[in-house]
């Protein structure tokens, strides 16, 4: 199981993010491997105005979003985190592809899906476009 070495998982907040995570965190476990958690500001809206205000609130809500999953990877787990701006779906490709992962564990729907049964336009996104493999949490 050397290929789940260096695992990416996107995380939104959402229950079913963190989900990912954990199943990311035990494989990881299993392979003495390292997982790195993303979280995505998302871009501005076409004539969308972000204030100062909502950006700072963005932050905020992101690093308490990666302070949680901090928490649930422990001590024994490596572990690292990074927020980062941008469209999620191509961040995370990007992010993966230049941290040379392994795998991508994410989940099927977090904060933006419309229905449980749909798969999320991110995860469809990703799972398409990857070049490694994609786990899927549902």
């Amino acid at each position: 199981m050397k290929d789940f070495a260096k695992i990416l998982v996107p995380v939104d907040g959402s229950k079913k993010s963190f989900e990912a995570l954990d199943r990311a965190l035990t494989l990881a476990g299993f392979t003495h491997g390292e997982v790195t958690c993303i979280h995505v500001i998302p871009e501005v809206p076409e004539g969308g105005p972000r204030t100062k205000e909502m950006e700072k609130h963005l932050k905020e809500d992101g690093n308490i979003v990666l302070k949680k999953a901090a928490r649930r990877a422990g001590k024994n787990t490596k572990f690292k985190a990074r927020l980062v701006h941008g469209a999620p779906h191509t961040e995370t490709i990007k992010i993966a592809r230049n941290g040379k992962f392994d795998h991508i564990v994410m989940s099927t729907t977090g904060k933006g899906a419309a229905d449980a049964d749909m798969l999320g336009s991110v995860s469809n996104y990703v799972l398409h476009k990857s070049k490694i493999p994609v786990y899927l949490i549902k």
